[in-house]
């Protein structure tokens, strides 16, 4: 009955979706305007996550000052989510308009705000918005009421809003801007509601509501007050505390490709008690010598260094030239697994930015037909891209269907398959990819040929840019016709357009079967035994599953990796006849588990059967294994 009533209900989308940011840029209200409805209200989430639900029409949200958020606002009734009526706005980020304020100017206000985007804006009153090339513009006071401003950037959000009314007046500034060391105070100016921005350059670096500040970078900084309709008082210049000569610029003595050791020369004249190292700007770092060692920096990265002198009572000079210096190449992998990267946790990236020695091939899940309209959609993501082409690693996305009725689609129908080859390509060279890896388990036994085919127009494409595929292949060991999962997959013939053939050695037991071993060892060696008779033994890699599969009483099993497992606390028993561990408990529910699972000694021995045949080695996936399987010894 409730979803009936949001179907109905088409007045229930919220309209005028706003947030505007506070003058500190640390929070947004977010508001919108939507009819009255009984028991409807709105969720708001910030950049996916939901973060609250509310029956009125406003919502105050915690925001980054220099990142850009995605605020979105949905209607939900009941327990029913109306998703078809979300509507988004952004806030922050590097487009966001920072300084925006108003001081009187005559019988009119001066509207003025810091530099953002490519210099065009845009400046609001009410609903009207103004171009504009410069960042300032005269308003008149009305004579009655008020007028609200905003301005933005172009492509970038609105900003907090200045309010112009008859009668008001600007705060007086604040008194007495002391610099001693690296702290900055002033006095308070009188009034109610003040936040103090501090400028440098023209630009706001710090906004708050006390009266005491850090400051990190020498320079000249001045202070003003700003109250709550956006008017500010004249800034105040905060006197300099300089007392040393510049030292001089940073030289490199080594650097790698995570450390480098700087060394200078001391200013001249007076002696000082020490040195705060500037990196693009920043300070990381002060020592007393004129040197130091760094640690922790990314690999092949730029940055920009200089050195500021600090005397006794923590004044410090102005920072020296400036040296630009890129980290060295990281070492290469030098290992020959085969990993897929599970590209939505950050557990998977963990594991293989810790272990990418030992592995040659890369396959992130980056892409996935839609069940829908049977498109290829997906998103690439370039921290996995650069770590992997830094550190030599081939990277070849999978590309993923495990739809049947889908994969009838796009071996069979003409158009749909053109453009996922098209597509696939494209990919290819958009990205720089050193090819593909295309996991298609769930095709009927008839789509083999059809399968075959696709491979071998697929391979053609990449091998006509240099590059390479890789192809998922269900375990067996014997071709039989008519097998639900594995007849598709014409072994030899795939072997002769593929460059890898990456079998899945499991799959006996599986979430919707009976409890046991998913990768019973001989089974295993069964598959591996009738992949070594297969032509181009070089191009096979046996794949080995490092997670387990926890089946509770009565229902569908659950994977589960070997931290998990581990986590549970409950003995397990070894089974030797299938070369796995089996572990039985109850949970607080009273409901009763039987759980199977690999530790590093089964996979290990998974990774002799391979070895032991000439056969490559494969991982699904990486993230929360058993971390001894990487000092195996009998990784290739």
């Amino acid at each position: 009955m409730i979803a009936a009533a949001l179907a109905a209900a088409a007045l229930t989308c919220p309209a005028h979706v706003d947030a505007v940011p506070d003058p500190l840029g640390t929070t947004a209200t977010v508001t919108w305007r939507a009819p009255k409805q009984a028991r409807l209200a709105f969720r708001v989430a910030r950049d996916g996550a939901t973060i609250g639900q509310t029956r009125g029409r406003r919502l105050r949200v915690r925001v980054a000052p220099d990142k850009r958020h995605r605020i979105t606002v949905t209607p939900v009734l009941g327990d029913a989510v109306q998703r078809r009526c979300a509507r988004r706005v952004t806030v922050g980020g590097p487009l966001a308009v920072r300084g925006f304020m108003a001081r009187p100017s005559g019988k009119r206000v001066r509207l003025s705000w810091e530099p953002a985007g490519n210099g065009r804006y845009r400046l609001w009153r009410g609903a009207r918005p103004r171009a504009l090339r410069t960042r300032s513009a005269t308003a008149r006071i009305p004579a009655r009421g008020s007028a609200r401003y905003r301005v933005a950037a172009a492509g970038g959000p609105r900003s907090a809003p200045v309010i112009v009314k008859r009668g008001h007046r600007a705060p007086k500034p604040p008194s007495r801007p002391t610099l001693a060391g690296s702290t900055l105070s002033w006095r308070r100016a009188p009034g109610k509601r003040l936040t103090y921005r501090v400028r440098s350059s023209g630009r706001t670096v710090k906004a708050l509501r006390g009266t005491r500040t850090q400051i990190a970078q020498p320079g000249r900084y001045e202070v003003l007050a700003v109250d709550a309709l956006g008017w500010a008082s004249k800034a105040v210049p905060v006197p300099s505390a300089a007392a040393l000569r510049a030292p001089g610029a940073p030289r490199a003595v080594s650097v790698s490709d995570t450390t480098l050791a700087l060394a200078w020369d001391p200013p001249s004249g007076a002696t000082p008690r020490g040195y705060r190292v500037l990196r693009d700007g920043q300070v990381v770092g002060q020592v007393a010598a004129p040197r130091i060692a760094l640690t922790n920096l990314a690999p092949k990265a730029t940055h920009a260094w200089s050195v500021v002198a600090v005397d006794g009572r923590g004044r410090v000079s102005a920072p020296s030239p400036e040296t630009r210096i890129t980290q060295a190449d990281p070492p290469p992998a030098t290992g020959h697994v085969h990993a897929y990267v599970l590209a939505s946790t950050d557990a998977s990236f963990a594991a293989f930015r810790a272990h990418y020695t030992a592995i040659s091939h890369v396959y992130p899940t980056y892409f996935d037909c839609n069940r829908s309209s049977a498109a290829l959609e997906g998103r690439d993501d370039p921290l996995i891209d650069r770590f992997a082409q830094d550190r030599k690693i081939r990277l070849m996305p999978r590309v993923n269907c495990q739809s049947t009725a889908i994969l009838q689609r796009i071996l069979n129908d003409a158009p749909t398959r053109t453009a996922w080859l098209d597509g696939i390509a494209a990919l290819v060279d958009q990205h720089g990819y050193d090819g593909v890896n295309i996991d298609f388990e769930a095709m009927r036994p008839e789509d083999r040929d059809a399968f075959t085919a696709f491979i071998a127009d697929l391979a053609q494409r990449l091998h006509a840019r240099g590059k390479q595929l890789s192809v998922a292949v269900n375990g067996k060991t014997a071709d039989v016709p008519n097998h639900p999962r594995s007849t598709a997959f014409d072994y030899a013939a795939l072997s002769e357009q593929a460059d890898y053939l990456f079998v899945m050695g499991w799959g006996v037991h599986w979430s919707g079967s009976a409890p046991g071993a998913q990768d019973d060892v001989a089974w295993v060696r069964a598959v591996a035994d009738y992949v070594a008779t297969m032509p181009h033994r070089e191009k096979w890699v046996m794949g080995t599953l490092l997670y387990g599969m926890d089946w509770p009483a009565g229902g569908p099993g659950t994977a589960l990796h070997y931290a998990d497992i581990q986590a549970l606390g409950q003995p397990a028993t070894y089974m030797p006849e299938q070369d796995s561990y089996r572990m039985t408990y109850t949970d607080a529910a009273g409901t009763a588990h039987e759980l199977w699972f690999s530790d590093a000694g089964v996979v290990g021995n998974r990774v002799a059967i391979a070895r032991e045949r000439g056969l490559g080695v494969g991982f699904w996936r990486l993230g929360q294994e058993d971390e001894r399987i990487w000092s195996d010894p009998r990784l290739p």
